[in-house]
C-alpha cells in the first residue's frame, strides 16, 4: 500500500516459515516476539518525529532493563507517548503488582509516566479513537 518491500512475503514465506528458517540457521531472533513499529507507540494526532521515536525507544529499553534487573521475566513492554509529555507504560498483566514507582523511574524523557492498570494490549492506542471497534 505504501510501497514497502516485503521480499520474504513475495517469496511466499509466512512468519512461521521465517522463524523455522531462523531456527535451522541457529539465529537467536527465531524466538523473538513480534514487535510493532515504534510509530505505533505514538498517539493519534501527535506528530511522529525522529526525536520522538528515539525518546520512546530509549524509554522502552531502559524500562525493559530495569524490569529484567529486578528479576522480572518480561515479554511485552510498551511505552506509549500520549502527547503533552505523558507516557503510559504497559507491561505483561502478570507483572503489574511488581511494577512500582522505583521501576517506572527508569522511563525518562517524559514529564509524567503512568502505569496502565490493564497491562499490555496490542492495539491499545486504538482505544483512544472515537470508534475503536472499527480499527480492531
Amino acid at each position: 500500500e505504501r510501497g514497502a518491500w516485503a521480499p520474504l512475503a513475495r517469496a511466499g514465506m509466512t512468519k512461521d516459515d521465517v522463524r523455522a528458517t531462523a531456527r535451522r540457521w541457529g539465529l537467536p531472533l527465531a524466538e523473538k516476539p513480534a514487535a510493532a513499529c515504534l510509530a505505533s507507540r505514538i498517539a493519534y494526532g501527535v506528530p511522529v518525529s525522529a526525536a520522538g521515536l528515539a525518546r520512546v525507544e530509549h524509554a522502552e529499553a531502559a524500562l525493559r532493563a530495569a524490569l529484567t534487573g529486578a528479576g522480572l521475566a518480561v515479554r511485552d513492554v510498551r511505552v506509549r507517548d500520549l502527547g503533552d509529555d505523558v507516557a503510559r507504560v504497559e507491561v505483561d498483566a502478570a507483572l503489574l503488582p511488581d511494577v512500582g514507582p522505583h521501576l517506572l523511574a527508569a522511563v525518562t524523557g517524559f514529564d509524567r509516566v503512568e502505569l496502565d492498570p490493564r497491562g499490555f494490549r496490542s492495539g491499545s492506542m486504538n482505544e483512544l479513537l472515537p470508534d475503536p471497534v472499527r480499527y480492531r
